[in-house]
């Protein structure tokens, strides 16, 4: 067993900030901490509180409130590779996306082979779990594999040869209040699609019902009136330009740009966006002057960091929003 990290955080008001409802907290001074060294992408909790964070290629961190535990390629399954995504289910199970989907119940890791849902080795790079429990995760890649439900004994594939998904290769999953699922698919540039899942009716939306061609998607999330929100990456783009749809809303009739602060005169490029338990919307950029923002009764406030990139948020349960970051993790009260 590696050696335990000891995960110090100090946590030092900056700022006092005048209260109001579009207020956003400054962030805190937890410079001190350990997890410096570490670059976060995923973030998720138990109810105890117990965090659980991804990093990029150094393994898989817990932190129950006194101490950090490593898991790595030296004393565990996993891999030296990226954690993409983390959920934990209903009986603590933590389940990771990653090279494989893989198990974690507190004692052992379990690697579910695709041998097991007959799909080819593909990257898991989302993962979502519905109120019966059910396990969704991608296993997709260009021109090859789709998505996957395990319910705990079996695996059932879609791919768009079995089913109405339109392509292989998906950039995130996510639930919706009435446990419908969405699916967000990219299977070229402004060749970007939504399907949504439910019960007995999968129905596929793209430019048509969006009104615009979506570029290339994020990641994708949903808020409380079950509309999706999703984040529209320029990565693949030759150009960095202004005034380009960073983040949409879409209700299944209709969408609606999230304009954001002088989009027509700043660049930004948005990498992730999250929805927390009061509704609120919040986002981060790759360029730009402020690397991340709150979007709330209408409005946008933003926010710089003295961090490398903010590539992952949570709630923590008692309310703290947590951003994972390429040097460690800022909390927010």
């Amino acid at each position: 067993m590696k050696r335990l990290l000891p995960f110090l955080i100090l946590l030092t008001l900056i700022n006092a900030c005048k209260k109001g409802e579009n207020d956003i907290p400054a962030p805190l001074d937890i410079s001190n901490f350990a997890l410096a060294d570490y670059h976060i992408i995923s973030i998720a909790f138990q109810p105890n509180g117990t965090a659980w964070l991804g990093t990029l290629n150094q393994g898989l961190i817990r932190y129950d409130g006194e101490k950090a535990t490593v898991f790595d390629s030296t004393n565990s399954p996993l891999n030296k590779v990226a954690i993409w995504d983390i959920e934990i289910d209903k009986n603590g199970n933590v389940w990771l996306g990653t090279d494989d989907l893989v198990k974690y119940d507190g004692t052992k890791f379990t690697r579910f082979d695709p041998s097991q849902f007959n799909l080819p080795r593909n990257g898991v790079q989302s993962v979502a779990i519905d109120g019966p429990g059910n396990i969704w995760f991608s296993a997709g890649s260009f021109g090859q594999g789709g998505l996957v439900k395990y319910d705990g004994k079996k695996f059932s594939t879609f791919t768009p040869q079995n089913s109405l998904l339109p392509g292989h290769l998906i950039a995130g999953i996510a639930i919706d209040q009435e446990n419908k699922v969405w699916v967000a698919l990219n299977e070229g540039v402004n060749s970007t699609s939504i399907v949504r899942i439910g019960e007995t009716k999968w129905d596929v939306f793209n430019a048509k019902e969006f009104g615009f061609k979506p570029y290339y998607f994020g990641n994708i999330v949903t808020n409380k009136q079950n509309e999706l929100l999703a984040s529209i990456s320029y990565g693949l783009s030759s150009t960095m330009v202004a005034n380009r749809p960073q983040i949409f809303m879409f209700n299944g009739q209709s969408a609606k740009v999230l304009n954001l602060p002088d989009e027509q005169s700043v660049i930004y490029m948005t990498h992730k966006i999250f929805v927390d338990r009061e509704n609120r919307l919040w986002a981060s950029f790759w360029s730009g002057d402020k690397e991340y923002g709150v979007f709330q009764n209408g409005n946008w406030q933003l926010r710089d960091l003295e961090g490398d990139g903010v590539f992952a948020f949570a709630q923590s349960p008692t309310g703290e929003i947590w951003m994972g970051t390429g040097k460690g993790v800022y909390i927010l009260k």
